[in-house]
């Protein structure tokens, strides 16, 4: 997980999607949100720089949060960024790098299937 920092957190609401915002700008996002046509932009400058799970922790009991659905939202993210990292495996393939002996293997044996299918399509419309 990162261990980004942020001034600003917050709720917007875009076409009926309400999420939880971060940012160290809150001019520059305001405009951008308010171009993009969101209903609601409620922003906050936050006491100190947090991570994204300090903020929304802080956003909890910030009295700008408080409805139901403020509070459902911010218990939602907060569950999303609290889970562990998956850790992701990444499966390495021993292959070896082509020689040019073996590039011309290859392309002796596809000429020689195309030379088979073109003599036995020859020899059966005859």
């Amino acid at each position: 997980m990162a261990k980004d920092t942020f001034k600003v957190a917050g709720i917007t609401t875009h076409n009926g999607n309400s999420k939880v915002r971060f940012t160290d700008d809150m001019v520059r996002r305001v405009k951008q949100f308010s171009k993009g046509g969101a209903t609601r932009i409620d922003l906050i400058e936050l006491p100190s720089e947090m991570t994204k799970v300090e903020a929304l922790k802080y956003l909890q009991t910030h009295a700008d949060f408080q409805s139901a659905g403020d509070q459902a939202l911010i218990s939602d993210s907060l569950a999303d960024r609290s889970k562990a990292p998956k850790e992701v495996k990444v499966k390495t393939s021993k292959a070896t790098k082509p020689t040019m002996s073996s590039i011309k293997a290859k392309a002796t044996a596809k000429k020689a299937e195309t030379t088979e299918t073109t003599v036995a399509t020859e020899s059966t419309t005859v």
